[in-house]
């Protein structure tokens, strides 16, 4: 009896000691768990943090490469503006250049101008004092904007020429003119022009230059409405004068 009750009692103490260790494990066990679960919970927030930093990094990237583009885009339009610029910087002097280049040439063709101006002026002073006369006029014609001369123009001259044969006194007097197209310096050059290819044609074949005076008178008389009237005026006058006898 007392052998059995001792058992019992060991058993019990047993079971009491095995209840006992495993509410130790347990409470033991619980605060780590709690730490683990807050650590994975903390790892999974870092985590999503990571990938939403990461599809930001990603779209900055992206408007990086975009505004590199905009700025390699508008580097070469300001490349080429500045070509431009340059290009009529350059046009603009070549056309400032041109422009004191004419300016230059009717001022000459004006002195010049002037100086044959007196010439004839004298000559036909003299012609109404009866000291001289016409005896022959021709026309020579030009082309649009041309100063040379033609082969007609030449045959022309050539005619002009043999009314010079046996004369010892005599004047030639070579007027220049042209169409109304164009401004009024142009024309004033331009028939100086052609009056100088008819005076040195006739002074290379013979006529002293004493003997020849010249001017270009800019536009010719005339209205000139006509695309014939215009062709017309496009000439230079040619005249023999011989002294009254």
């Amino acid at each position: 009896m007392k052998t059995t009750i001792i058992a019992a009692g060991l058993a019990l103490s047993l079971l009491g000691t095995g209840c006992a260790t495993k509410k130790y494990v347990a409470k033991s066990i619980a605060p780590v768990e709690q730490r683990v679960s807050g650590v994975e919970g903390k790892n999974t927030e870092q985590d999503t943090k990571i990938t939403a930093n990461a599809a930001q990094i990603d779209s900055v990237d992206k408007d990086l490469s975009r505004t590199k583009e905009r700025l390699t885009d508008t580097d070469a339009k300001v490349t080429a503006a500045g070509a431009a610029a340059a290009a009529a910087d350059a046009k603009a002097a070549a056309a400032a250049n041109a422009a004191m280049t004419a300016d230059s040439k009717g001022q000459r063709g004006i002195e010049t101008g002037t100086m044959a101006a007196k010439s004839v002026d004298t000559l036909r002073e003299d012609v109404r004092n009866g000291k001289f006369k016409m005896t022959k006029s021709d026309t020579v014609l030009f082309g649009f904007n041309r100063k040379n001369l033609s082969d007609e123009a030449k045959a022309q001259l050539d005619s002009f020429l043999q009314s010079l044969d046996g004369l010892n006194r005599y004047v030639v007097e070579i007027q220049g003119f042209t169409d109304k197209t164009g401004s009024s310096v142009y024309n004033d050059v331009l028939s100086q022009e052609r009056a100088q290819a008819v005076a040195r044609y006739l002074a290379v074949h013979k006529v002293p230059l004493r003997n020849i005076t010249m001017m270009g008178t800019g536009v010719a008389e005339g209205e000139q409405k006509t695309r014939d009237e215009r062709a017309q005026g496009r000439k230079v006058d040619v005249r023999i004068y011989v002294p009254e006898i």
